[in-house]
């Protein structure tokens, strides 16, 4: 809920779209360029999972572990023009999905553990999106259950928050969406809704839905325009493709 890596890029790549026209002024001008610089060193290196620096989560330790059949290609994506972002990747332990972090709602942090093994793969159409990020978790025991209602909370405990993303103030307001139907044991739709000091709105939607120790998350995050629906539309397919491929989704 977007919240991420990938909703600060939007809008650097927005600021680098839009800012530079002849009519800003020099600060402005000056602005745009180092932000249209960040963005594109961070597009460059942006992974989709990133393992803690000296950690054993570097990636699947038995073939079991690998969950990247369980994810979505760019072909099961409506209306084309999708591409991925970073190479879909599988990794065990404590992982960043997306990459960044919510510092004014730690809640809608990733939500892997030590003990997790996740996959997951982002997609972009175009340098200003939207972006979509499809990503399974498996959990011990009774702990994916936990996570969707730490997830679930966070509509009373983060209404709204504001945080820095690129150097670009970001004041976020969180509400609850309807999942569609039969996704599985429990599902939770979220929609942010951010606007920026420069002007600049951010939408991000989140859908996640447990099924057994299974967690299926969908992030989209959008700029400037309405959100595309993706997260909600895809999560039929993504639910039915955890099923067909790992066993207990």
């Amino acid at each position: 809920m977007n919240r991420t890596k990938g909703a600060a890029l939007l809008v650097l790549g927005a600021l680098a779209l839009t800012g530079c026209s002849e009519h800003a002024n020099a600060e402005t001008a000056v602005r745009m360029t180092g932000l249209a610089r960040l963005a594109a060193a961070s597009e460059s290196a942006a992974p989709v999972m990133v393992a803690p620096s000296g950690s054993a989560a570097s990636g699947p330790s038995a073939a079991g572990d690998d969950l990247r059949a369980a994810l979505l290609g760019d072909s099961d994506i409506p209306g084309g023009g999708f591409a991925p972002v970073a190479v879909a990747s599988s990794h065990t332990g404590k992982v960043s999905i997306g990459g960044g972090s919510f510092p004014g709602c730690p809640a809608l942090e990733p939500m892997t553990t030590d003990q997790t093994v996740s996959a997951a793969v982002t997609y972009a159409k175009g340098a200003m999106g939207p972006y979509l990020t499809h990503a399974v978790v498996r959990f011990p025991a009774g702990q994916a259950a936990e996570a969707v209602r730490a997830l679930r909370s966070t509509v009373e405990g983060c209404k709204s928050f504001e945080q820095q993303l690129a150097g670009i103030t970001v004041k976020f307001t969180l509400a609850a969406t309807e999942p569609p139907a039969n996704l599985g044991d429990e599902s939770v739709g979220l929609r942010m809704t951010g606007s920026t000091d420069i002007g600049i709105s951010v939408t991000a939607d989140i859908v996640a839905a447990r099924r057994g120790n299974y967690v299926i998350w969908l992030n989209t995050t959008s700029i400037g325009t309405d959100s595309p629906g993706l997260a909600a539309n895809l999560a039929p397919a993504a639910a039915k493709r955890c099923a067909a491929t790992l066993a207990g989704c």
